[in-house]
């Protein structure tokens, strides 16, 4: 192959897996906004409903929580509180429910730390779709290899910690109010699952380290 077609060949090439590993990059830098940002986007999602058995007056709440925050609407105020902290742990004014009604307990605190990493990985792969790149089109040795598959190693580290906290999350509300509260795992849980296996199966499928 001549060098102007060997050039073409590995520019389409760095291209495509650039191109490829956007996808699950994507779903990760998304999940990174939620819900503080996107509010529809969470790791996990708390219904409640309370009724004043003296004004028979209904309380809804929606409680998201994610890696950028949590977020907080009730019907009471029609409007949605966030808050971009972590660990996240509504107030009962937040809430608007009494103190001997608040969910604050359930949230774990120490393992909520651990949604940072999104925000890691998050780097780790852009940092790796980069080295991916320019091993293709200007090294051509394996230098992206390691980076790749340490950072491959980090979304299952993330992904584990988070089904971690959303699974103590579930079980806390279970035992606290278990008619009262209902929990759901959100869309960004199921993101970060897809992005995990998919970068999983393409690092068994593809050789990242590109030899001319």
């Amino acid at each position: 192959m001549s060098r102007k077609g060997d050039a073409i060949w590995k520019t389409f090439l760095a291209l495509g897996i650039s191109i490829v590993a956007l996808i699950p990059f994507t779903f990760y830098l998304i999940n990174s906004l939620g819900p503080v940002s996107i509010h529809s986007l969470s790791l996990a999602k708390i219904t409640g409903e309370f009724i004043d058995e003296t004004t028979n007056q209904s309380t809804l709440i929606r409680v998201r929580v994610g890696p950028s925050g949590g977020c907080v609407w009730s019907n009471i105020t029609d409007t949605t509180t966030c808050t971009a902290h972590l660990p996240y742990k509504p107030s009962s004014e937040a809430l608007h429910l009494a103190a001997n009604e608040t969910i604050s307990s359930a949230f774990p605190i120490a393992m909520g730390r651990a949604l940072a990493l999104n925000h890691v990985t998050t780097a780790l792969m852009g940092l790796s779709i980069l080295a991916v790149a320019i091993d293709c089109l200007v090294l051509h040795g394996g230098i992206s290899l390691a980076i790749v598959y340490f950072t491959i190693f980090f979304m299952w580290i993330t992904f584990i910690l988070e089904t971690v906290y959303v699974s103590t999350l579930h079980k806390r509300l279970d035992h606290l109010h278990n008619d009262q509260w209902k929990f759901n795992h959100g869309e960004g849980y199921w993101f970060i699952l897809a992005a995990t296996i998919f970068v999983s199966i393409l690092s068994c499928g593809c050789n990242f380290s590109v030899d001319f």
